[in-house]
């Protein structure tokens, strides 16, 4: 959930009214108690995580971590809360709405500016808590040699803090937020380029709406086709030389006709093991592998993991959270404005109070909505990913080996787990492709130091996952019902979409 959190800080400046603070606070004092709240909790928990590093080693050290890790989660959760009492309830929107009508931008249809200076102290305070985070994040790291070591691993030594700060730059905000900000500024450049275009063209004269989907859609598009370039920049990617396993990788994809750009390798200075697709444009399109993944996995479990990708591309599951994206949003613009304006009508007379209301309740709804809406189906969408990539290395196993002269570059698998003669098929998790992936997935576990019960918002644990493919494998008809419940699925989101389209028309309309 944590990548979710710097796109909510956007979506909670974005979509709030200027408000002036509660209780007749002054305004700059009020700000003040909002910018030293982010101050007082980096430096807290920086001191918090020196003590814990200095008690590494004490025997319950591993408990203490993750204790204080599960603080840290909970302070990045905290940011964009309270963004939103500083918006809402501090008049922070107003302090910098002021600041910018005194500036030369305040004539521009520009909404980067007051987006960047808002933002600001929450991303800074997010950035803050790596330093605060670093010590006893170190700790933990050290803790871990002798895992690395019992599990026949390559040791990661603790990276130094600049390392530690650029790498998480890259995977915790710059990996969420530079699309945001690239889409933010091709609407900006829109909305100063189009407008006195508009204005020599009749049917637009006067019509804001049409005229602003007109800015906003050719922006959306540019956005999506090429944000996986700038993307593959930020994340300091690079392609995966020719070798054996880059012709595998492309030749897995080949067989279920999949197209993409190219496999990138994903240079986290050995920080994470993990894979990624991205792109809804087979031209624009890229599989990323990390180094720590490629150096800690064997060639068998790679492709696992690279089929589990790919198996995102073949069910399109990025069209689909598009599509469950527009539903909440379609369910907030239809019932949720609804229940806004019905409780809204029952507030006093103060404008800014029922304006102020009305949109806590929206987006109390939309998170709420996103939080049990979008975390349910991401985790089935990468249940059947998983699915996918069993059945791409049971079929892989049921395959005679070929005999040509690329044969020799592939070696044996390393999983010593088979299938009964006559029981496997390809068409179902079998007991071979079961347990190469979640070998991938306990590799995984492994090399982030996660362990396997944790549990994910957008993924599930890995322990459940790996029980659900090992269920899956002992009886073929299980993975013909789970193909039946996710068309079910679809079916559900297809029509939740329609009715709450309609549902928002009619409220438009009334």
């Amino acid at each position: 959930m944590s990548r979710f959190l710097p796109l909510l800080i956007f979506v909670i400046w974005m979509s709030s009214p200027p408000s002036p603070p509660v209780d007749g606070l002054p305004l700059i004092p009020a700000c003040a108690i909002f910018l030293g709240a982010h101050v007082g909790l980096v430096l807290v928990l920086a001191i918090w995580s020196r003590h814990v590093a200095r008690s590494a080693h004490l025997i319950q050290v591993q408990r203490r971590l993750r204790r204080f890790n599960a603080i840290i989660y909970a302070s990045r959760i905290l940011i964009p809360a309270w963004l939103g009492v500083g918006v809402f309830a501090l008049g922070w929107k107003e302090f910098i709405t002021g600041v910018l009508q005194k500036s030369h931008l305040a004539a521009l249809p520009l909404d980067l500016p007051g987006l960047f200076l808002g933002c600001l102290p929450s991303f800074a305070t997010w950035m803050g808590l790596w330093w605060a985070q670093f010590p006893a994040d170190r700790a933990l790291r050290e803790q871990n040699i002798l895992i690395q070591l019992n599990e026949n691993l390559p040791l990661q030594p603790p990276p130094s803090f600049r390392t530690y700060f650029f790498v998480n730059l890259r995977l915790q905000l710059l990996f969420t937020i530079a699309p945001a900000l690239l889409l933010i500024t091709l609407h900006d450049i829109l909305s100063l380029l189009l407008p006195p275009i508009f204005a020599h063209i009749p049917v637009l004269a006067g019509r804001q709406e049409v005229a602003e989907s007109l800015i906003s859609l050719p922006a959306l598009l540019i956005f999506l086709v090429f944000s996986p370039e700038l993307l593959r920049r930020v994340l300091h990617c690079h392609p995966l030389p020719d070798c054996p396993l880059r012709r595998r990788l492309f030749e897995i994809a080949g067989r279920h006709g999949i197209r993409f750009r190219d496999v990138l390798l994903w240079k986290t200075q050995n920080q994470m093991g993990n894979a990624a697709v991205m792109g809804f444009v087979p031209r624009f399109r890229y599989v990323l592998l990390s180094d720590l993944l490629l150096e800690t996995m064997h060639d068998e479990q790679i492709e696992a993991i690279f089929a589990h990708e790919i198996g995102h591309v073949i069910h399109r599951h990025l069209y689909w959270l598009m599509a469950a994206m527009a539903t909440l949003m379609f369910a907030l613009a239809g019932p949720g404005q609804m229940l806004a304006d019905a409780i809204a009508s029952l507030q006093g007379h103060h404008a800014w109070l029922v304006d102020s209301v009305q949109m806590a309740i929206l987006l109390g709804a939309a998170v709420g909505l996103f939080a049990l809406v979008f975390g349910y189906v991401s985790r089935k969408f990468e249940r059947q990913a998983d699915v996918f990539a069993a059945r791409t290395i049971q079929s892989a196993a049921l395959q005679p080996a070929a005999v040509n002269e690329t044969s020799a570059d592939f070696p044996q698998s390393a999983i010593a787990v088979e299938d009964p003669p006559g029981e496997s098929t390809a068409d179902h998790v079998g007991r071979r492709g079961a347990a190469v992936f979640c070998s991938a997935l306990e590799r995984v576990a492994a090399v982030n130091n996660i362990p396997i019960a944790a549990r994910s918002w957008c993924h599930g644990s890995i322990a459940k996952r790996m029980r659900y493919l090992e269920f899956l494998s002992r009886d073929s008809r299980r993975t013909a019902q789970f193909d039946r419940f996710m068309y079910r699925l679809y079916l559900i989101l297809i029509v939740s979409l329609l009715s709450f389209g309609v549902w928002t028309m009619y409220v438009m309309k009334g």
